[in-house]
């Protein structure tokens, strides 16, 4: 339920942003198409490559401090660096820009896929700061960055969709569910094994 919900929302939001494009300017060559959602696709890759390994690191300390192996200056380091990194990548995606003149099913897709992922990592900057307050339980952290992973998915989804409409993948090629190197299994390993600590 709570993930229609996010899906719900995000569509929304798509088709209300999705109205306000701009499709005044000259049309772009099948090559600049093409340049345009690789160039998309390699940003979306370098943003999910930070955010894996920061809330790798975050994850490894938080069970080293649950064991007693990691001291609590050791965990506010690794929730400081969780939280400067989420704020960033959220910072960075929303200077993305999507070129004007491209095919409305391309800028479309691109659209989509451009909200999804803002959405996805408000989500988790959202859930960086609540990482270890006393008033979020591991359910309510877990709860927000699974709300992440729905939007993430239906990013990658639509991202995947325009590389497939101009050419830079087929479909014998399968539409992966994710960018990168990150694979879902290992987003949903990491988000399950994540919670807050009051300490």
């Amino acid at each position: 339920m709570m993930r229609q919900a996010l899906l719900a929302g995000v569509l929304f939001v798509v088709m209300i942003l999705s109205a306000c494009g701009n499709n005044s300017a000259e049309p772009a060559s099948p090559e600049e198409v093409q340049d345009t959602v690789l160039n998309f696709y390699n940003e979306m890759t370098r943003f999910d490559e930070m955010g894996k390994t920061s809330l790798e690191n975050f994850n490894a300390t938080l069970t080293s401090y649950s064991t007693g192996q990691a001291t609590g200056k050791e965990l506010q380091k690794a929730v400081d660096q969780f939280q400067n990194t989420a704020s960033k990548i959220s910072d960075q995606v929303s200077e993305v820009k999507i070129s004007k003149g491209l095919p409305d099913t391309v800028e479309t897709l691109l659209r989509e896929s451009f909200i999804a992922f803002k959405s996805a990592y408000d989500l988790k900057e959202q859930a960086s700061k609540s990482a270890v307050s006393p008033d979020v339980t591991p359910e309510e952290f877990n709860a927000m960055n699974q709300q992440a992973d729905v939007a993430m998915l239906y990013g990658i989804s639509k991202l995947n969709e325009a590389r497939l409409e101009v050419g830079l993948i087929t479909s014998e090629d399968g539409l992966q569910t994710s960018v990168g190197t990150v694979s879902d299994a290992d987003a949903k390993t990491d988000t399950e094994s994540t919670g807050s600590t009051a300490d």
